[in-house]
């Protein structure tokens, strides 16, 4: 792990965020729970969807719009799956997307982020003068 932070403040949120999401969309595409409540798990892949869309296009500075991206697309895949009754897949992927963006924002320092060369830590500068006043 690099000592320098280069996963921002915002960009922290929206990975905390896209990881709530994920478990929670792994959870309702199981198969079980998806023929017995398909109409939760269509409002919950719907509202992930949104929410991804929301990251996407608001043209925060920070790092979100990857995660919307991922998010959008991480909930088309678990409706496929759950249609496919794959939905234990989903909620594998689910895991391991929750584990990877939880502890990426806790610890402020992403591998994708250093091979790509980006540092959205940044763009914190901007954020405070935002949320501050």
């Amino acid at each position: 792990m690099s000592s320098h932070p280069n996963v921002g403040r915002a960009d922290g949120y929206s990975r905390r965020i896209a990881g709530i999401f994920a478990v929670i969309a792994g959870v309702v595409s199981i198969e079980g729970f998806f023929f017995a409540m398909p109409f939760i798990t269509w409002l919950v892949l719907a509202f992930m969807f949104c929410t991804g869309l929301f990251f996407l296009l608001a043209g925060w500075k920070g790092g979100t719009a990857i995660f919307g991206a991922g998010v959008m697309a991480l909930a088309v895949l678990d409706a496929w799956l759950a249609l496919a009754h794959a939905g234990n897949w989903a909620l594998l992927l689910g895991l391991i997307v929750g584990a990877d963006a939880w502890l990426t924002a806790w610890w402020g320092w992403s591998p994708l982020n250093s091979l790509l060369h980006r540092d959205t830590h940044d763009a914190d500068a901007e954020w405070q003068l935002r949320f501050t006043h």
